[in-house]
């Protein structure tokens, strides 16, 4: 077996591989791996390679290069390992020395599994100890966990709240995008700030993302996902898992100044209840750490990851 460019690789022939690889709740289309890979703008072709048997996949490895050049944050000298499936460890084993030796020689120091953008994992899923403990004989180290949270909308009841006489709840039309925009470079100038304007452009619309005003300023904000949306990112990946009538929530953020005071709850509640009506059934919470948070509203936790990294040179 000889390892081969992603250039002529067959999206449906891995993701069918995936399949066998992981469990059912971590399944992704081709489409949805296609969006996490060789679609995104940070894919790295030059450390991402496959190795065939027969013609046929029989492990792969993506890399994605530091999200830096997009949004201000990340590390530039970092590199993600985006997905990694194989049959057989030995050969995952040739397939990371390949990434190492690419990486080295470019002068990135850390390459971390998943957490990238537009990601697949944000981290290793505890529940496939065989990618953990190849992680971990790789030189891996382990770092804090997160959670995906899931839950059943169709007997959804939003918890009661105050109403506060001054703040509303509103879906973002075209004539609220400026001061949305203005929110999230005030408070989230990074990652979220870059993913809510770059999912707007690709859907075309802006009403999928609810916000809360004070008059005209905008203090928090929830973005939801649903089977009409046309780029699925986020806990939108487990489409497949979530079924037909699948909903995803997040990101979501409330001004500093703000919180404290039941916004957060409240475009929770408001969100869920929107998605309820437009016939979304089961929904999900990706990349958190907020269980309790999201617990009052009846999520519970679907899948938990780990942070891991490894220093290469």
């Amino acid at each position: 077996m000889s390892l081969q460019s992603w250039a002529r690789a067959d999206i449906g022939a891995l993701a069918a591989l995936w399949a066998r690889c992981f469990p059912a709740k971590y399944h992704v289309d081709p489409e949805v791996l296609a969006i996490c890979t060789t679609d995104s703008p940070l894919f790295d072709w030059g450390a991402s390679c496959l190795s065939l048997r027969s013609g046929e996949p029989c492990a792969f490895v993506g890399v994605k290069r530091s999200a830096a050049r997009l949004y201000k944050g990340p590390d530039q000298d970092q590199a993600h390992v985006t997905a990694l499936c194989y049959l057989e460890p030995q050969v995952a084993v040739d397939l990371m020395e390949h990434v190492k030796r690419v990486l080295i020689d470019r002068g990135v120091y850390k390459l971390v599994f998943g957490a990238d953008h537009r990601h697949v994992f944000p981290g290793c899923p505890l529940d496939c100890p065989s990618l953990r403990d190849f992680l971990i004989i790789e030189g891996f180290q382990e770092g804090e966990e997160v959670y995906d949270l899931e839950q059943d909308l169709r007997q959804y009841k939003a918890p009661e709240r105050t109403e506060h006489a001054e703040r509303s709840l509103r879906e973002i039309t075209p004539e609220l995008v400026g001061p949305l925009r203005a929110f999230l470079n005030r408070e989230f100038p990074g990652r979220w700030s870059y993913d809510v304007f770059a999912k707007i452009a690709a859907e075309e619309r802006s009403d999928f993302i609810i916000g809360s005003f004070v008059g005209d300023r905008c203090d928090g904000f929830v973005m939801t996902q649903d089977s009409t949306h046309r780029l699925p990112i986020g806990g939108a990946v487990w489409r497949h898992s979530l079924g037909e009538n699948w909903g995803s929530l997040g990101p979501m953020g409330v001004a500093a100044s703000a919180r404290g005071a039941g916004v957060g709850d409240a475009l929770l509640g408001h969100a869920l209840s929107s998605m309820r009506e437009r016939g979304v059934h089961r929904a999900n919470v990706d990349w958190t750490t907020l269980v309790d948070f999201s617990g009052r509203h009846g999520f519970q936790t679907s899948r938990t990851y780990r942070s891991f990294e490894l220093r290469v040179g």
